[in-house]
């Protein structure tokens, strides 16, 4: 589980699953419904992504390989795709209404790393 906060500190979720392999990032959410036990997924190294075969809306962040949001895709619909973000390295994934529409902007930096 990894935790993601704003660099000021402010906490924005605590139960992100860490999709780094292969096989998890090709599955992401696909077929899945919100769960409670996780706020959304962090897809590493990832630079587009797809909603296809999805049951509900993300909020989507591209990052760069310093944490910089690089673009936000928020409320985005089931089967439509990203295109590719020149510069991402990795895409936070999180359930509508985890964070508010607005609190994250483009430019901004997210830390991310392990639960302690």
């Amino acid at each position: 589980m990894l935790k993601v906060e704003k660099n000021d500190g402010t906490l924005v979720s605590n139960k992100v699953l860490n999709y780094d392999t292969f096989f998890k990032r090709a599955l992401g959410l696909m077929f899945k419904t919100k769960d409670e036990s996780y706020d959304g997924i962090m897809l590493s190294p990832c630079c587009n992504i797809h909603t296809f075969f999805m049951r509900m809306e993300i909020d989507c962040f591209f990052l760069s390989g310093e944490g910089k949001i690089l673009k936000i895709i928020w409320r985005m619909k089931p089967s439509k795709i990203s295109g590719f973000i020149k510069g991402c390295r990795s895409v936070l994934e999180l359930a509508p209404r985890v964070v508010e529409i607005g609190s994250l902007t483009e430019g901004e930096h997210l830390k991310i790393g392990p639960l302690k």
